[in-house]
């Protein structure tokens, strides 16, 4: 069972235990997709546990006389939608009635209790909810058919301090969420607490992946930068060598110099455990520096020695 399927399914097993609480979850279920028609009033949705809780709420508040029928979406399809209907009967002015008594509630901000907010929003999300797998990235969206419904579950969520986006597709408006821990926090309020497990489980993984590749590309970024400067300590050191300014060096200096030819790929504090007494990486470095300034030296007297003989050619020509 795919993760979006199972959240729906453990929200679904969820009976609010206050009347006031079932019926905010009933208008939450119907309030996208439900409809007042000539034969009655119709709840069609594509979730099989829509079907249900709006078939159980349904009984355990009006106990009405329902029809309920299942056809495929499309031909070939697998997916099935789901029609439960309310004939005209005595009840159906009450049940239609209390319905849009919550939803013009709600339309004008009058939130009501949070234990009914909570069930109503349960509502919305099964009938039009759907959770990525959060192994792949995290995305949870609830798609409505109007900026005005949308807008209506926006404000109630912000009730909760949730922010969902908000974007348009073809006929359709969707409320999403892309944070893991706005994602974790909306589960938790509707009370899907094993996906919210399942879900902080997938963090943790993620997270941990996330601090060793940190720490890996950190290290190989060190070692990069550890390489590239004991090539160039090298390559000045030769350049010392090859123009007889090796042994004017002092002693420190020597040693130094020839530690780095012997473990051209020792870092800093490597080298300095290598002396007697050891040294510490800042002392190692300045050393390094001293050298760095002798060989930069030298090219620079070799450059002006260049120039030097280049204009003299010109001038004898």
């Amino acid at each position: 069972m795919g993760f979006s399927r199972a959240t729906r399914d453990e929200l679904a097993r969820i009976m609010p235990e206050r009347r006031c609480c079932q019926l905010a979850e009933l208008a939450g279920l119907a309030y996208i997709d439900g409809t007042l028609t000539t034969q009655g009033y119709e709840l069609i949705v594509g979730q099989a546990a829509a079907a249900r809780m709006a078939f159980r709420l349904l009984k355990q508040l009006y106990q009405p006389y329902m029809e309920i029928r299942v056809r495929r979406r499309v031909r070939f399809s697998k997916h099935n939608v789901y029609t439960i209907r309310i004939p005209n009967q005595p009840r159906l002015h009450r049940i239609v009635g209390s319905l849009r008594g919550v939803h013009q509630r709600y339309s004008k901000e009058r939130w009501g209790k949070p234990c009914c907010r909570k069930a109503f929003l349960r509502g919305v999300y099964i009938c039009r909810g759907s959770l990525t797998n959060p192994r792949k990235n995290y995305h949870l969206e609830i798609v409505t058919d109007s900026f005005q419904q949308a807008a209506v579950i926006q404000s109630l969520m912000e009730t909760f301090d949730l922010a969902p986006g908000v974007i348009q597709r073809k006929k359709h408006v969707a409320l999403y969420f892309k944070d893991g821990q706005q994602i974790s926090n909306l589960l938790n309020l509707l009370g899907g607490h094993t996906a919210v497990l399942n879900l902080e489980n997938v963090r943790v993984v993620k997270g941990m992946r996330n601090q060793v590749n940190r720490l890996v590309n950190c290290e190989t970024a060190n070692m990069d930068k550890t390489l590239e400067a004991a090539f160039r300590q090298v390559e000045n050191i030769k350049l010392i060598k090859d123009n007889g300014r090796f042994e004017s060096l002092s002693q420190d200096l020597k040693e130094m110099a020839n530690l780095r030819l012997q473990y051209p790929y020792a870092s800093l504090k490597e080298l300095g455990q290598l002396l007697d007494p050891p040294l510490s990486k800042s002392g190692v470095n300045h050393r390094f520096r001293k050298l760095d300034a002798i060989a930069e030296e030298i090219r620079k007297e070799k450059a002006e020695q260049g120039f030097r003989s280049s204009s003299a050619g010109n001038f004898q020509q």
